[in-house]
């Protein structure tokens, strides 16, 4: 099989819910007002502005946004909008915009395995369609099937996998189903924490993820490069 190296790339999805691929811009109508998908962390500005700081590194300010979606701070979202107007160097913000849509997106902790958690951390099916760092974070895009249940998701060092390369850091992705039933399939996507894995004395590692015989995956291997 095919292996494949990745660098920062943008991939919108929606965690935890069955999708269409989506692309950066969403609206070809030329008529239309375009409209965009992106990830990113919301943030208070100086004076309570309420901003996204998007993985393509634009600072949003949002003007609007779904009176269903709180906003709090340092959440990792995936927001879908149009643009109002552009920003100068008078204001904070590259574009002020009107959010249609706002998911949060999970954020987690590597889990480093153990001898406790070792055997309760899940191995059970699943699918990952792509990995990738965007916006200072390792994101998993993945498919899985279920039906009632919370299914729990992780990235894990394990440390008996690792060699004596310390720019090489070997993870799973790993899950627990929970005792689901294997009904409907759905589509997800979660962010973790990469700051742990850095090694002093090193401006970046290679974060290796290798098939594993309870996923299937497109590749033999996904080689992230992690740059910090």
């Amino acid at each position: 099989m095919e292996k494949r190296t990745m660098r920062t790339t943008l991939l919108a999805v929606v965690s935890f819910m069955f999708f269409a691929g989506l692309t950066s811009c969403l609206d070809d109508d030329d008529d239309a007002v375009p409209q965009y998908m992106e990830l990113g962390v919301t943030e208070y500005g100086p004076d309570n502005e309420k901003l996204v700081f998007t993985d393509s590194e634009t600072t949003l300010q949002l003007r609007d946004y779904p009176a269903g979606f709180e906003f709090t701070d340092s959440v990792r979202i995936l927001m879908k909008y149009s643009v109002f107007k552009t920003g100068d160097e008078n204001v904070i913000y590259d574009y002020m915009v009107d959010a249609l849509s706002i998911q949060n997106i999970v954020l987690k902790d590597i889990i480093e395995l153990n001898e406790e958690n070792r055997d309760t951390i899940g191995t059970d099916q699943f699918f990952i369609n792509d990995i990738w760092i965007s916006g200072g974070f390792l994101n998993v895009d993945f498919a899985f099937y279920g039906n009632d249940e919370v299914h729990y998701f992780n990235v894990v060092k394990d440390p008996d996998d690792q060699t004596g390369d310390e720019t090489e850091i070997y993870l799973q992705v790993r899950h627990n189903a929970r005792g689901d039933e294997m009904i409907n399939r759905y589509r997800g996507l979660m962010s973790f924490y990469l700051e742990p894995l850095q090694v002093e004395g090193y401006n970046k590692v290679t974060l290796i993820f290798e098939n594993q015989e309870f996923y299937t995956a497109p590749y033999e291997e996904f080689e992230v490069e992690y740059e910090y």
